[in-house]
């Protein structure tokens, strides 16, 4: 929660300031549930424009009952000056407002914490010049497992994760869930498939690149699909129905440092 709304303060800090990579900011340095939050806050309808330092890396097109919609990848380079756009806002006092706004979701939520502008100064530091990726593989040694996460966000903010894990020598899909945040819904409301009545994914290629990335293509549906544990705006619904097709011809790969991080 703490890491959210400092990132959440960051994206604010830098469009306040005028900053030209606060975009990059928002789908880079910021953890999955902030990025989905600012898009549903931010983006407009019709939000394909590409901003400075993003590409599409990959596409989930899925119809959740009102057609189809396409939930775009991205990879974003973070601008080298990010560091002299924060420290520019924070010595112009226009980030008091944002960190002020952090730290009062933090009191909402019952966190003893608080942000201040040495926790922003600490993030910028590890995001600048760096290259994130909205989905990647990540190779799990110690189980021989390779676990592919795609994650889209379509133009209206709504967003759409596939967790898919992989027997390494076989490259034979062992397990797959998917989680679908509706537009203007935080974070925590979400959709989730379960063991019981998981998604159904059939897959058309999964290969390794000769860069080391991988190559993934398929197909997905799922039916009556619940409310997450803690979804409490979502809770007594259901999504009746949500099938696709994703697509990515480069994904990253990672090795997955257990109790080290990935």
């Amino acid at each position: 929660m703490r890491c959210h709304l400092l990132a959440l303060a960051l994206i604010a800090l830098l469009a306040a300031c005028g900053g030209k990579s606060a975009s990059d900011a928002t789908t880079a340095g910021a953890p999955a549930q902030a990025r989905a939050e600012a898009a549903a806050a931010t983006a407009p309808n019709d939000a394909k424009a590409l901003q400075p330092g993003q590409s599409v890396q990959g596409m989930i097109e899925a119809d959740i009952g009102n057609g189809m919609q396409a939930f775009r990848s991205l990879s974003t380079k973070v601008a080298d000056d990010i560091g002299q756009q924060v420290d520019a806002g924070l010595a112009s006092g226009k980030g008091e407002r944002p960190l002020a706004e952090a730290n009062r979701r933090l009191a909402q939520s019952g966190a003893p914490a608080r942000v201040d502008a040495e926790d922003v100064r600490d993030l910028v530091g590890s995001m600048a010049g760096k290259t994130f990726h909205d989905s990647a593989i990540r190779h799990i040694r110690i189980i021989d497992s390779l676990a592919a996460s795609l994650n889209g966000t379509a133009g209206d903010g709504a967003r759409l994760s596939i967790e898919l894990r992989f027997d390494e020598s076989t490259e034979t899909l062992q397990e797959a869930s998917l989680s679908y945040q509706p537009a203007g819904q935080s974070a925590i409301n979400t959709y989730q498939t379960t063991k019981q009545e998981p998604v159904q994914v059939t897959i058309e290629q999964f290969a390794k690149n000769a860069d080391g990335s991988y190559a993934l293509i398929g197909s997905f549906r799922a039916e009556n699909v619940p409310p997450g544990s803690l979804s409490k705006q979502l809770a007594g619904t259901t999504l009746a129905s949500i099938h696709g097709r994703f697509a990515f011809e480069s994904l990253p790969a990672k090795e997955l440092r257990i109790g080290g991080g990935g």
